[in-house]
């Protein structure tokens, strides 16, 4: 559990030096990971959920945190926005006990997150920056968010 514990929470601290890297990293290889070690080198009878939100939030935290030095407006507003939309899930999670909150206060901020980043370091921040474009980026966002939220917390 240590070293889960230990990837999961110095990994995101790079998130703040490299954004876009950290971020993808934290999520994809360190998030991914942990219930591999755990599996391999834990105990079998944990409770997944309630260890990894928390860490799932933590990362998230310093994503917003970064986020919120963003000069846009309007890009800022959005991911912080998204980022309370989801703590709100999260602390919904919390009080009734019923992971279907994460279906409908999905993750759409990591997406958002990185998706900006990205537009921004090939040179396309307009994808974001003008309302329009937006409104369109958040739609596929969703659309791609969606699904996953549900085969993970929709109860079958």
């Amino acid at each position: 559990m240590i070293i889960v514990l230990v990837m999961r929470l110095l990994g995101p601290l790079i998130i703040f030096r490299w954004p876009l890297f950290g971020s993808l990293v934290s999520e994809f290889v360190f998030d991914a990971l942990d219930i591999v070690i755990w599996a391999a080198l834990g105990p079998t009878d944990i409770n997944y959920t309630a260890y990894d939100k928390p860490l799932d939030v933590y990362q998230l935290t310093i994503m917003a945190i970064v986020a919120s030095r963003w000069e846009h407006k309007t890009v800022r507003n959005t991911a912080l926005f998204l980022y309370g939309y989801r703590l709100l899930g999260y602390g919904l999670y919390l009080a009734t006990d019923l992971r279907v909150m994460f279906f409908f206060f999905p993750n759409i901020f990591f997406y958002f997150f990185v998706a900006y980043l990205a537009a921004k370091k090939i040179g396309l921040p307009e994808l974001f920056e003008d309302k329009r474009q937006l409104a369109v980026m958040m739609g596929i966002i969703i659309l791609v968010k969606l699904p996953q939220e549900y085969i993970l917390h929709w109860p079958h």
